[in-house]
Formats: C-alpha cells, sequence, structure tokens
C-alpha cells in the first residue's frame, strides 16, 4: 500500500480538510493601523510615502531572509508567519498582471492536465506558508549545492553533489519507514536530509532523484527522470535521472548510488553512448543482484520511446516566486523558480527522434500539496522525524551540519551523545532512556558523516580518521535491520558503504570490497557490488577479504515505545 502517484490524487487532496498540522497554518498577526491622509495633503503624503516605502524595501527583503534562516533553528515560533506577511507588504506595489503564468506556461501546463485548482494556485497574487517553505528549502539547497559543488565545470560540479548525496542519504525499502496502520509518506527533499534516508521504488518514487534534482538547479543545471516505453505499453517506466549540460544527458542512477559509466568505464556515460554501446548498461549486470533494467536492448529498440519526468514542486512554476528570486540581493541569490516549457523544449531536444512525453513528475506536486491538506499523510511523514521534535537537541546539531557548520554540529553531537544526565531542550526535564539511546545511534552515524564531509573538503585528513572511528561504532552498537526493530538500524547500511568508500580511498582494496560485499536489501547494494567487482578486477589475484564481525544481537523486544505513539501526536 502506498500513496498514489497522480495528478488524480492531487485533485482530491485539495479538496479534503487539513487536520492536525502546522504544516499547514495560515492565520497572519494582525496589520499595523494605517492613517489616511487628507484629501489637501494626500498627494503630497502619497509621495513622500512612496519614495519612504521603496527605501525600506531592502530591510523588509532582509529581515524575511533572516526569519527563514533562524526558522529551523527556533521551531514553533511565527517566523514563517512574519516572513509571509513581509513579503506580502514588499510585493504589495507589483501590478497585479506580473503574477500570471506566461500564456506559453499556461498552456504546457494545462496540457499536463494539471488541476484548474493548482493551476490558480500558481497565480496566486499573496503569499502563503507553503511560499515561506518553498524559500526556506531551496536556501538549504543552494547551501549545500554550492558549498560542495565548488568550483569547476558543471559536470565536475555535478558529480560531487551527486557523490555526497549518495553517501549522506541512506536508502531505506518501500515500507520501513511507515507509521503503525498507515503507508509509508513520500517526502520532500528537506524531510529527507533531516532524517538521512530515502526511498527508491517503482511507479515514480525517486526521493533521490528528487533531492538530486532540487540540488543541481541551485547550480544551474536541469535534471529529470527519464522514462521508457516499449512500443506496447501503456504506461512509462521510470528510469534514471538524467543531468543536461551542454545538450547532452549525462547518467546517474540514485538508485544504485552510482553514476554511469561511460564506453571504457570512463567519466559518465551519456544517453546517447547508453543507447549506443551496448557494453554501457551491460557492464552494470553483477552476479549476486538482478539484472538491470532497462536493458540495452529494450531501450535501444526503435520503437521504445525516452521520455522526461520534470520537477513540479508547486513553487517552481508561481512567477511570484520568479519575483522574488529577483528581488533577493546578491549574497543570498537562489533559484526560486524555473520556466517549465524552456525546461521541456530542452530536454526534448536532447532526446531526439526518440523523445516520449516530457511532463511533470506528479510526485513534488502530490507531496509538496498532501502536506498542507491531509491530516494522515502529515502523520505519516512525522514517523520517521519523531527524534527531530525541537523539544530534542538532535534536531539543532543537523541543521548545522545541513548547512555546513560542521565544527558546531561535531560538538553538539559530542555533547548529546556523552552527556551523564542528559536533559531535554529546556534543559530541566530528564531525556526518556529510549529516546536517548536512539539519539545515541544518531548522532554517533551522523558525526562518521560529518567527519567525513569535513575530509572531502580537504579541511584535515584527521577526519578521515575520525569517520571511519564513528562508522565502526555504529556497526558495533548497531544491530541488523529487522522486523519489529528501529528504523534507525538501517543506518548500517550506510556505514557499510561509507567505510568501503573510506576503504578504498586509503588503498585498503581487501577491506572496501569486504564492506561493498555486505547484506543490504536496498539497490545500493548492487552499486557496491560493482564498485567491489571493478577493485577485483584490478587486481585479480589479491586475497579474499576476511568476514567482517557480525552484527550485535536484536533485542526481541518491540519497538521503543515512541515509535509506536508518535504517529498519534
Amino acid at each position: 500500500m502506498k500513496w498514489r502517484l497522480s495528478l488524480l490524487a492531487v485533485l482530491t487532496c485539495l479538496a479534503s480538510t487539513w487536520a492536525g498540522c502546522d504544516y499547514s497554518t495560515t492565520e497572519l498577526p494582525p496589520a499595523a493601523n494605517s492613517s489616511i491622509a487628507t484629501n489637501t495633503e494626500g498627494e503630497q503624503v502619497a509621495s513622500s510615502s512612496e519614495s519612504s516605502f521603496n527605501d525600506m524595501k531592502p530591510t523588509i527583503l532582509e529581515s524575511v531572509i533572516s526569519l527563514i534562516q533562524t526558522a529551523a533553528l527556533k521551531p514553533g515560533g511565527d517566523n514563517f508567519k512574519l516572513a509571509v506577511l513581509k513579503l506580502n507588504t514588499y510585493f504589495e506595489d507589483i501590478p497585479r498582471s506580473q503574477f500570471a503564468l506566461e500564456p506559453t506556461v499556461r498552456d504546457y501546463l494545462k496540457a499536463a492536465k494539471l488541476p484548474e485548482q493548482v493551476m490558480a494556485g500558481f497565480e496566486r497574487t499573496t503569499f502563503e506558508m507553503p511560499d515561506s517553505r518553498h524559500l526556506e528549502d531551496c536556501m538549504l539547497y543552494h547551501g549545500i549545492a554550492t558549498r560542495i559543488g565548488g568550483n569547476g565545470d558543471d559536470l565536475t560540479r555535478v558529480r560531487r553533489v551527486f557523490d555526497w548525496m549518495v553517501r549522506q542519504v541512506q536508502l531505506a525499502p518501500a515500507g520501513t519507514l511507515a507509521a503503525p496502520g498507515l503507508p509509508q509518506a513520500q517526502v520532500r527533499p528537506y524531510d529527507m536530509l533531516l532524517r538521512g534516508m530515502a526511498t527508491e521504488a517503482d511507479g515514480g518514487w525517486s526521493e533521490r532523484g528528487w533531492l538530486f534534482m532540487s540540488l543541481c538547479r541551485q547550480l544551474g543545471v536541469d535534471v529529470a527522470l527519464l522514462t521508457y516505453q516499449p512500443k506496447d505499453v501503456e504506461v512509462p517506466n521510470t528510469w534514471i535521472c538524467a543531468a543536461l549540460i551542454d545538450g547532452k544527458l549525462y547518467l546517474f542512477d540514485p538508485r544504485l548510488g552510482i553514476e554511469i559509466p561511460g564506453p571504457g568505464g570512463k567519466g559518465v556515460a551519456t544517453l546517447d553512448e547508453a543507447l549506443a554501446d551496448p557494453e554501457v548498461l551491460g557492464r552494470l549486470n553483477v552476479p549476486g543482484a538482478p539484472a538491470y533494467r532497462p536493458s540495452h536492448e529494450l531501450l535501444a529498440a526503435s520503437t521504445t520511446k525516452i521520455g522526461a519526468l520534470l520537477d513540479s514542486s508547486p513553487g517552481y512554476y508561481a512567477p511570484r516566486m520568479l519575483l522574488l528570486e529577483k528581488s533577493l540581493p546578491g549574497k543570498y541569490q537562489t533559484v526560486l523558480y524555473r520556466d517549465p516549457v524552456d525546461e521541456s523544449k530542452k530536454f526534448t531536444k536532447a532526446l531526439g527522434a526518440r523523445a516520449g512525453e516530457v511532463t511533470p513528475w506528479p510526485l513534488p506536486l502530490m507531496v509538496e500539496t498532501m502536506l498542507f491538506t491531509s491530516g494522515e499523510f502529515v502523520q505519516a511523514t512525522q514517523h520517521a522525524l519523531f527524534l527531530f521534535r525541537p523539544e530534542f537537541p538532535l534536531l539543532y546539531a543537523r541543521i548545522k551540519q545541513l548547512r555546513g557548520e560542521l565544527p558546531e554540529a561535531v560538538s553538539d553531537y559530542m555533547t548529546f551523545r556523552f552527556v551523564e544526565r542528559p536533559l531535554l531542550m529546556d534543559r530541566k526535564t530528564p531525556m526518556p532512556q529510549e529516546v536517548q539511546q536512539a539519539l545515541d545511534m544518531y548522532s554517533t552515524y551522523f558525526l562518521g558523516l560529518a567527519h567525513l564531509e569535513q575530509d572531502d573538503l580537504g579541511k584535515d585528513k584527521k577526519h578521515l580518521e575520525r569517520a571511519e572511528l564513528f562508522f565502526k561504532a555504529t556497526l558495533k552498537d548497531l544491530p541488523a535491520p529487522g522486523p519489529r526493530q528501529p528504523y534507525y538500524h538501517m543506518f548500517r547500511w550506510g556505514a557499510q558503504s561509507n567505510l568501503g568508500r573510506l576503504n578504498e580511498a586509503q588503498g585498503d582494496l581487501e577491506s572496501a570490497v569486504a564492506y561493498y560485499s555486505e547484506a543490504d536489501p536496498t539497490a545500493q547494494h548492487q552499486g557496491n557490488l560493482l564498485r567491489a567487482r571493478d577493485l577485483i578486477l584490478n587486481d585479480p589475484f589479491s586475497p579474499l577479504p576476511a568476514p567482517l564481525s557480525s552484527a550485535p544481537a536484536s533485542t526481541p523486544n518491540a519497538p521503543p515505545e515512541f515509535l509506536k505513539r508518535s504517529e498519534a501526536n
């Protein structure tokens, strides 16, 4: 059972009544009282007021940015409400016509059969709560993408971002993050980054893929989820992420966690190379894993159409976001809007004669709509985010880590990981023991990730050793994931993959192969086996790796109480 990825689902949830989630709170503080000028002084006052208002605009926008930046570290406040109020004040003198969709964009979205309610939302002339969330999301993605992407050409920067994503976001099988009695909710990239877990499943469910799109957008690179549709198949099958760079589609597989190697195993393969050379996809088959789909034979058949799904997050289609993007000062430059017609034309051209449908991807629009309209969907989303509630310290350390404030994040993790008498954030209430045990597991794994990023940024090689230390501690402390076990036990798989990468980088190929070969029920395992195979082929006479230590025994008890009750809070 899962939430339907369809525009019909969006239409249905738009008609439903929301209950129980602060995502959709739209009540705004009252506006300040205003006085009305008399007729005799009206013209002079109007001119003076207009000049004064224009002088205040930069300050208003700075205040909006400050409110958004501090919202995550001050949850429960009025930051988003105040930001919405100030945005509406900032744009109150803009002609309403500038909030309308361009005719070509409207025609494209209507042809994609987007519901009228959704179309009306794009053209709304006022900012509301989802808009402030969109700004917060994009600012976080921009910070990550520019920090990790660094300098270089577009492909180099995109490869760095993809590699960071794979190492930082562990795959979780569909259903393993579900709240009792509810299907697992698909999540937006922001929530996915918080919890460090994503799901890749059939039917267009690609959370890593969505995150990759969001990060690359901030680099000015369009990414789509490619589909393939054999002649007699009614519904296209989703396949792989493609980054559009200089008119070519470079292939990145978020399921396997690898960029598709080009001919001869060199560089990143383009779609044209994958179609022309059977070895490009053929080498993705490895013993011990399912056959890679689609096969070259199926994909290259003359009757198979190849399409593209574009990020349909509502904010990117709203003209008011283009107005805001153009108003942001240089130091806050963030991509908030993307013309879907321009993006569609570029992908259609890159796909060439085989081009199928290039259309909005239902998943982002569905998720971002249901977060503000469906109480059950919100409950399902919050289940795997319980430990990031504001009364616990994990949220604040994780936000700092994602923003690149790595020394501060490490300090925070260490503080609540090794404190003798843990307290809630009110600094008075004792931390429940089962919650502290879960926070210990999270902080241990996230400490490994934080040190790993510091090493990747070349700050100090000692961080590599510390990353290895914390990943090994994760394996030592976490039992193997399984039924009735806490979902964070799945960080074992992420620790295994990252230890494989670390040992490979240090030249310990035997240990790298051992970690890559460890069990993992997600498609990431196939990507790990491909890495192990390449290492073995490069040195076929190397000794077999020694077996790794077994996972600690799991408790036969039921999951922690907070995992059973969190869906009701």
